[in-house]
């Protein structure tokens, strides 16, 4: 992964996570309304918030590390460990798919160069792969 490029990345990821994290977590909620039932809401907390907190904030502090650190193994970890945790909640696959293609398609509205959206384009697909893993070997 081209260094300059991937922290250019990352630094936008960081600077427009608000915008891209309410994005996505308003599309999941519309596509799969049962998630707000796994997300133990407490009054008075918005369901596309209480969403963007606790799983796409995480997704795009993720995507920062492995950019700034040039390690898709820690995704794996942590696709591991989710695998472990959220389906006892009614997380799915699916739902993890889904969030994780919307993410990036939010970056890549972005005005990003070309290997930016190239590396973007790497980092969705190794995600993808080790979901469809995790999930396959279970």
């Amino acid at each position: 992964m081209e260094s300059v490029a991937a922290t250019r990345l990352a630094d936008q990821l960081r600077s427009q996570q608000q915008q891209l994290c309410d994005r996505v977590s308003s599309r999941l909620l519309a596509a799969y309304p049962e998630l707000t039932r796994t997300l133990r809401l407490e009054e008075n907390y918005p369901p596309i918030a209480r969403l963007s907190e606790v799983a796409v904030e995480r997704l795009n502090d993720l995507v920062r590390s492995v950019l700034i650190f040039d390690l898709p193994s820690l995704a794996d970890q942590e696709l591991r460990w989710a695998h472990g945790v959220l389906p006892r909640s009614g997380v799915t696959a699916e739902h993890q798919a889904s969030m994780v293609r919307w993410f990036f398609e939010e970056v890549r509205k972005l005005p990003l160069s070309t290997m930016e959206v190239a590396i973007s384009r790497e980092i969705e697909q190794h995600f993808l792969v080790q979901i469809r893993q995790v999930h396959q070997t279970s």
